[in-house]
């Protein structure tokens, strides 16, 4: 059946994950609203992903195939965008997936909607489709996304739509980037004067693996350091027209203090302490950071430990990770008495958690109540 009038491109770019392809193309497939078009983008992967794609375009003729040299996440993206034919483009990595009711949410809310650039569902981690769900979150602010955006991104990729004419506007995803690449994104958005219309309903899952291993945390904060100095510049990619495109006198120190603090959980969490004291050090003594003990709350985030609730996870962490972040703080120069309260109050909300599994939620609150985090 041919589709002429396409409201939705939904753009996969696949490095290397083609075990992930049959999960994230079944959500799409199983979709109850049918006019779409699904651009997987092969970025020069070594694995059977070919293989698969074309099993896939044989079954589905909405599905379209592309294959180019490896060149990253955002020039595959970018590829994608340039052949896109739908009115509004949706960027879904190919480990994640949708809600069977996604796009036909999404299609009923547009027609309440129609001049808005931007559209934002909620969304949920999972370890996989049929597996355990992590954590929810469900958007409800609506408006002009700027100048938040300037300081923190607005969410996961693939719970964002955005309107297809309006994305060319401002150009694609910048392949010099290796990280960060949605963020800067959406900044360039935001100073286009873009506003944000919210759906408190999850629409799509994100695959998340609990460890935080394979990440690397430096290279993370050079590329956020990087889109940082950006958003606070006037930026020369926009057109002349873009209203909010000028110079911001934002407070670096306190948003690299909190870009650093997060990504010293990833390091902490791969056991990498004396790297991360001595990185630490540096930074503060550039920076001139006054640190506060809420401060370091910000090492337990999505990136590193923040959504482990499961029994075998959190004494996993009070294992390993609950030691390694308590000798972080004694080597910085706390006491021990310091360093034990700072290492609970970062992992309070696992304490917690674990309190109520062993005592029941009656005497669990009581003793929470009592403990100090």
């Amino acid at each position: 059946m041919d589709y002429p009038n396409i409201q939705f491109s939904i753009i996969i770019p696949c490095y290397n994950h083609s075990k992930y392809l049959n999960d994230c193309f079944e959500s799409i497939l199983c979709q109850g609203f049918q006019n779409w078009e699904a651009i997987l983008v092969n970025d020069g992967s070594k694995d059977d992903t070919e293989e698969i794609a074309k099993k896939l375009i044989k079954q589905e003729s909405r599905i379209k195939y592309f294959y180019q040299e490896n060149r990253g996440l955002s020039a595959a993206r970018n590829t994608g965008m340039a052949v896109a034919r739908g009115e509004y483009l949706l960027f879904l990595d190919a480990d994640d997936w949708l809600y069977p009711d996604c796009l036909k949410t999404y299609s009923e809310f547009l027609k309440e909607n129609p001049k808005s650039e931007l559209f934002r569902c909620g969304y949920s981690y999972w370890n996989y489709p049929d597996g355990r769900k992590y954590h929810s979150h469900n958007p409800g602010e609506d408006g002009l996304i700027y100048p938040k955006v300037l300081t923190q991104n607005i969410g996961p990729c693939h719970s964002i739509l955005i309107r297809r004419d309006f994305a060319e506007c401002f150009g694609g995803f910048d392949s010099s980037l290796k990280s960060c690449e949605d963020w800067d994104f959406w900044i360039r958005a935001g100073k286009m004067g873009a506003r944000m219309e919210s759906i408190s309903e999850t629409l799509v899952a994100y695959r998340y693996v609990p460890n935080s291993m394979s990440r690397n945390p430096q290279v993370m904060y050079q590329a956020l350091t990087e889109v940082s100095q950006r958003a606070g510049i006037k930026d020369p990619r926009l057109p002349k027209d873009a209203p909010f495109n000028q110079d911001y006198d934002l407070d670096y120190a306190e948003i690299q203090k909190k870009h650093l603090i997060r990504m010293l959980g990833v390091m902490l969490h791969q056991g990498k302490v004396h790297e991360a004291i001595e990185w630490y050090r540096e930074e503060k003594e550039k920076w001139n950071w006054k640190i506060k003990a809420k401060d370091w709350s910000g090492l337990s985030s999505y990136l590193s430990w923040g959504y482990f609730f499961e029994i075998k996870d959190i004494e996993e962490l009070q294992k390993e990770t609950f030691l390694y972040v308590e000798h972080f703080f004694i080597h910085l120069g706390y006491s021990k008495k310091e360093s034990l309260n700072h290492s609970r109050m970062v992992f309070a909300p696992q304490l917690k958690k674990m309190n109520h599994i062993r005592y029941g939620k009656v005497f669990g609150a009581i003793i929470n109540r009592i403990s100090r985090f």
